[in-house]
């Protein structure tokens, strides 16, 4: 049972690629996230592979909703969630087959699997039965599980558990007779004997064989007479002797084991282990969003259209800023239609760019994989791949230069863009010049705009808003808008506004910042 799917879905996805997870910082926000290493790679597998059919995100979406509404729920299927690991490592681990290798261990092992698959069954039955899901995914879950437990060779599969559980752990110590030699080496075990009971003593003989063990370990060893000394690992000669008696005792329940395990050596764990990455997924992001809730920061879950293009989002923030423990954000509302669709942002250094650019990639990618969203609401289809075309480290541009290198990714991206596409630039073009970045920026942009594609081209050439009305004039439905970073008396207020690129404006805020005005400079060096 994969409940990251909806029940006759293709399971059709796009996996991000490396460039536009490291420009979002997914993994920085999966580590936030999820606990343990494997809780990270299943989660950082989920959010970089985006469903293509919407009514898998729908899927995905109501069943996260019903782990959000009740935090109970979340902390009992947590517990369920970790037998369900227990159940999946014994699947993976590679046993020999039944008919090949009919060792005791394996037919324990075997044991002890099955009882773990009883109680994962059992338990997730009476949990979701307590709580009532209102979601399709976990109400199929339910049901068949319920399939699971109330069929007739579950029920004596766990009677036969029980019984061996109850013989194999009725051994609770053993009392053992030992002849010693005159220097205290044990010469021979004569009689060990099973009891259904701890065994006590007045003599402190754990402590005693503890030091003889010390002392046999450290001891000098020698190879020959006047050799080096050299440290050996001495098997303990107590355990050696009892194991044979142990393996005996053990023997006569082998035949028995053997039989019941025969029994239900076809039974499918697979519907249960199936469960494992979407469990993980849906529990880590309710605890995520009940965690911002608490603390005050806005999420919701994203309402579903079916007009591609249309994607609207309120009060949205970068999730990131709630990692860096930030309290005054500054929130902005964006819509992105097909009318409306390709945005040239312009402002000034460290004016919040590049931070709202990236939180409508976030957001887009987490409304995409059925996530809550960290805004106060939002609307519409979500993009089926996001790219992203951040400056890269110059170390990696030693191929082809830094041009190069833009021309290369710029390439491969339009290949793969089209109308159900967001693509982000961050300062494309900037190391040509004015003229060269204004012209290769202007031929970009119309590919994209004949294609449909959602675009944020946050860029300084600021000449491009200057063309503006020759852009509207080329094929595709959306017009080109210039967006800016608000700036009120010289200071940044991080919110977007629809207006040309002010630059003088833009020069100033940053020449006053740094103390590079005319004034400024003569005043400096008077003092």
């Amino acid at each position: 049972m994969d409940i990251l799917f909806d029940k006759n879905s293709t399971k059709s996805v796009v996996e991000l690629n490396l460039e536009t997870v490291k420009d979002l910082a997914l993994d920085e926000i999966v580590e936030c996230i999820a606990r343990g290493n494997s809780e990270k790679k299943i989660i950082r597998g989920i959010f970089t592979k985006i469903p293509t059919d919407l009514e898998d995100i729908r899927y995905r979406q109501a069943i996260l909703k019903d782990f959000m509404e009740n935090e109970v729920l979340v902390d009992e299927l947590a517990e369920v969630l970790e037998q369900i690991k227990a159940l999946k490592e014994y699947a993976d681990m590679k046993h020999a087959a039944m008919n090949q290798d009919q060792s005791l261990y394996v037919l324990l092992e075997k044991l002890r699997e099955l009882s773990v698959y009883v109680n994962v069954a059992e338990n997730m039955v009476n949990c979701l039965k307590k709580h009532k899901p209102a979601s399709v995914g976990l109400k199929r879950v339910l049901e068949q599980m319920e399939k699971i437990v109330l069929d007739e060779h579950f029920t004596q599969v766990k009677e036969d558990i029980q019984i061996m559980l109850e013989e194999l752990s009725n051994v609770r110590g053993a009392m053992v007779a030992v002849n010693f030699t005159p220097d205290l080496n044990i010469e021979q075990v004569t009689a060990i004997e099973f009891v259904p009971h701890r065994l006590r003593s007045k003599y402190k003989l754990a402590e005693f064989a503890a030091s003889m063990h010390n002392v046999i370990n450290t001891g000098a060893a020698t190879n020959s007479p006047g050799g080096p000394m050299v440290n050996t690992r001495v098997i303990d000669p107590l355990l050696a002797t009892m194991t044979p008696h142990i393996e005996k005792h053990l023997k006569k329940h082998f035949t028995k084991i053997r039989q019941i395990m025969l029994k239900y050596v076809k039974m499918d764990e697979v519907p249960v282990t199936e469960m494992y990455e979407g469990l993980t997924f849906y529990l880590a992001m309710a605890k995520f969003g009940q965690r911002l809730r608490r603390e005050g920061y806005e999420i919701c879950m994203p309402e579903l259209t079916e007009r591609t293009g249309d994607f609207e989002i309120k009060d949205l923030y970068n999730v990131r800023l709630f990692f860096a423990k930030e309290k005054n954000i500054v929130k902005n509302d964006f819509r992105f239609t097909p009318k409306e669709n390709l945005y040239i942002l312009t402002g000034p250094n460290r004016g919040g760019k590049t931070i709202i650019e990236q939180a409508l990639g976030i957001i887009s990618v987490m409304a995409a994989i059925g996530s809550f969203v960290t805004a106060s609401g939002c609307v519409g289809c979500p993009f089926t791949n996001v790219l992203t075309h951040f400056p890269i480290d110059e170390n990696l541009t030693i191929n082809y230069g830094r041009l190069g290198e833009e021309a290369v990714r710029i390439r491969d991206m339009v290949t793969k863009a089209d109308n159900r596409t967001l693509i982000l630039f961050n300062e494309t073009y900037s190391t040509t010049s004015a003229a060269d970045g204004l012209y290769l920026s202007m031929d970009l942009l119309r590919v994209l705009k004949e294609l449909g594609t959602a675009v944020i081209f946050n860029t300084h050439i600021h000449e491009l808003a200057l063309v503006i009305d020759e852009m509207n004039e080329w094929e595709g439905e959306s017009d080109v808008i210039s967006i800016v970073m608000e700036i009120k008396d010289n200071v940044n207020t991080f919110r977007l506004k629809r207006s040309k690129p002010e630059l003088k404006s833009y020069a100033k805020n940053i020449a006053l910042k740094y103390e590079i005005t005319y004034e400024q400079m003569i005043q400096n060096r008077k003092r």
